[in-house]
């Protein structure tokens, strides 16, 4: 592989480096001094995420070799509080350095400067009895909603989704439901992904709304979320390429606690239309499926050991070349918590996939957590493919077992949370379908930090 960046020295790695490092240590106390000359309603926030990562044994089609990537990202926040209402600006940096010239770079990794929120958030309250309380964001803003597989404000990726309409939400005791109307944005680039060009982000013509609705199930903390999700993308394609789907919902989870069991299952399903498989036919009905299981049991004992059994199903077009869509759209949502990390890897999501698994949680420490996870991904329909690695395959190859990934990480968080060392690793050991595409071994390294003011 080529290398590529844009200094023209080896020097300036040692310097980005050293400077993230830097300010990781310093930010925390300067910050305390000017906050305390700030008027009461003007705040400042800041973070900044500073990733180096290495991929060792290339899984996806058509790129061989190793590669490696240092993304950085810096977010600067202004919050402004008054009486009724308030303000909120968020201005975002999100570079990719370093990499390789055919690395897989796109809007999931690079977002140089913009603006990822400016909105106004409106509080509401007594709606329906005193103890309501709710807001109403109107402008740009980010989201999380629900488990965060399907619409979800990036935490571990690069670059963060964000959407621009409105957002209303209301609760009263564990009672909640928030009800959102959107266009998402669309980030861009000037030129090559891996040039780092500004250019400013905008609405796409699409459309994306939702309503999520939660509430307690039982007195023992089990929970129950009903969701239902639009997308329309029709506006600015052709009446034949149109991807027009609803998304239904259904959750029911119990959060860890030691001394018992916790679970998780969410089952979804998704109809509508999908784009033609060409410019003359017509639209395809679109009929997806998720489903997603966990259950497991919290130790009271040293390290707080958590062990879960996990399991995941998302749906594959079983001909590709039918009238029929059955591959699933996680919208919004990201795969992290899931499937391992994005970034250069990014090797697993909800497509065309089932995957079970055991997942080990510990906390050595009060500031230290870590976790080991074993997963056996397969493809849910054989005729579809690896569809993340852009591996296409109508009619199969006669496998359909990807490989054992083994995933480990530990987090060691200081100075009060202002600072967060986060480093891990994964491995993918090849199964009898990466054998017949001529892939072998994966290892994925990364250490981060990230400073939180």
């Amino acid at each position: 592989m080529l290398y590529r960046s844009i200094w023209p020295a080896p020097r300036h790695k040692i310097v980005l480096l050293c400077s993230s490092l830097f300010l990781s240590f310093s930010l925390p106390s300067q910050a305390q001094d000017s906050a305390s000359v700030l008027p009461d309603w003007l705040s400042f926030g800041f973070e900044q995420q500073s990733r180096m990562q290495v991929l060792n044994g290339q899984f996806r089609a058509g790129l061989d070799g190793d590669d490696q990537g240092f993304e950085w990202r810096n977010a600067l926040t202004v919050k402004m509080d008054f009486d009724s209402f308030s303000i909120e600006t968020e201005v975002a940096d999100m570079r990719t350095y370093f990499v390789d010239e055919d690395s897989a770079l796109d809007s999931f990794t690079n977002n140089p400067i913009d603006i990822l929120q400016a909105n106004v958030n409106i509080p509401v309250s007594g709606v329906f009895s005193e103890d309501d309380k709710g807001f109403i964001k109107i402008g740009r803003f980010t989201m999380d909603q629900g488990s965060r597989r399907f619409v979800a404000r990036n935490r571990y990726r690069n670059t963060i989704n964000s959407f621009a309409g409105i957002h209303a939400g209301l609760e009263n005791g564990d009672t909640s439901i928030e009800l959102f109307y959107t266009r998402p944005t669309q980030r861009l680039v000037d030129g090559d992904w891996i040039d780092n060009k500004p250019r400013l982000d905008k609405q796409s013509k699409d459309f994306f709304w939702g309503a999520y609705l939660t509430t307690p199930l039982t007195a023992q903390s089990d929970m129950v979320q009903l969701y239902l999700l639009g997308a329309d993308e029709r506006r600015d394609r052709p009446a034949n390429q149109r991807f027009d789907v609803l998304t239904t919902g259904l959750r029911l989870f119990r959060n860890p606690a030691a001394g018992r069991w916790h679970y998780d299952a969410e089952a979804v399903y998704q109809f509508g239309d999908a784009p033609a498989l060409d410019a003359v036919s017509e639209l395809r009905d679109h009929k997806a499926r998720y489903f997603h299981f966990s259950l497991g049991y919290s130790f009271e004992a040293d390290w707080r050991p958590r062990l879960s059994f996990i399991y995941h199903y998302g749906s594959g077009d079983k001909d590709p070349l039918d009238n029929e869509s059955n591959e699933l759209d996680h919208l919004f949502g990201v795969p992290r918590p899931d499937f391992g990390p994005t970034g250069l890897f990014r090797a697993f999501q909800r497509v065309n996939t089932k995957s079970p698994g055991l997942m080990l949680n510990l906390q050595p420490a009060g500031n230290v957590d870590a976790y080991l996870r074993w997963q056996r991904p397969s493809l849910a329909e054989e005729a579809q493919g690896w569809r993340t690695t852009r591996y296409r395959h109508p009619g199969g190859l006669g496998e359909t077992f990807l490989g054992d990934q083994l995933e480990s990480r530990v987090r060691w968080h200081l100075f009060d949370d202002k600072l967060t060392v986060d480093g891990g690793y994964v491995w993918i050991n090849p199964g009898p379908y990466m054998d017949l595409v001529n892939k072998g071994e994966s290892h994925y390294f990364y250490l981060q930090t990230i400073v939180e003011l």
